[in-house]
C-alpha cells in the first residue's frame, strides 16, 4: 500500500512539474523577494503521510529543483527535464505559478521554506534553499 502511495506521489509531482511550461517576465517584479533563488524539494505531504527526500529518492531519483528569478520567470528541473513558467506575487503575500495553460499553482515562502500547495491531489510539497 505504501508503494502505491509513493507511485501516486511521483505521478502527481510529474504532473505538477508539467504545469510550469511556458511564459517568462520582462521586468524585475521579484527583485529582492524571498522567493527568488534555487529551491530543492525536501519533503511532501500526501494522504496524511509525510515523506522525506530520503523516502522519495528511491522512487524518484533526484529531487525536483525550482529556480525563481527576479524577473518572475521560473524553471523547474525534474529528473533532467526542464520546464519554464512565471511567478507572480499576490496581494496577500502568497505566490502563483502559471504557464500558458489554464493550470496555476499557489505557494508561500515562510520560515525559509517554499510550500507549494497542490490541492487537486491534497498534496503539499516543501522546498528549501540549499
Amino acid at each position: 500500500m505504501r508503494r502505491i502511495k509513493k507511485i501516486s506521489l511521483v505521478a502527481a509531482i510529474v504532473f505538477v512539474m508539467a504545469v510550469f511550461l511556458g511564459g517568462c517576465g520582462s521586468s524585475a517584479p521579484l527583485a529582492g523577494d524571498a522567493a527568488v533563488g534555487d529551491w530543492t524539494m525536501t519533503s511532501a505531504e500526501y494522504a496524511g503521510i509525510t515523506l522525506s527526500a530520503d523516502d522519495l529518492k528511491d522512487a524518484m531519483g533526484a529531487m525536483p529543483v525550482i529556480t525563481i528569478n527576479e524577473d518572475g520567470s521560473a524553471t523547474v528541473n525534474f529528473d533532467g527535464e526542464e520546464s519554464k513558467g512565471e511567478v507572480t506575487k499576490n496581494d496577500d503575500g502568497t505566490y502563483t505559478l502559471s504557464d500558458d495553460t489554464d493550470e496555476t499553482l499557489n505557494f508561500e515562502v515562510k520560515d525559509k521554506k517554499l510550500k507549494l500547495d497542490y490541492s487537486a491531489m491534497d498534496m503539499l510539497m516543501v522546498f528549501e534553499q540549499k
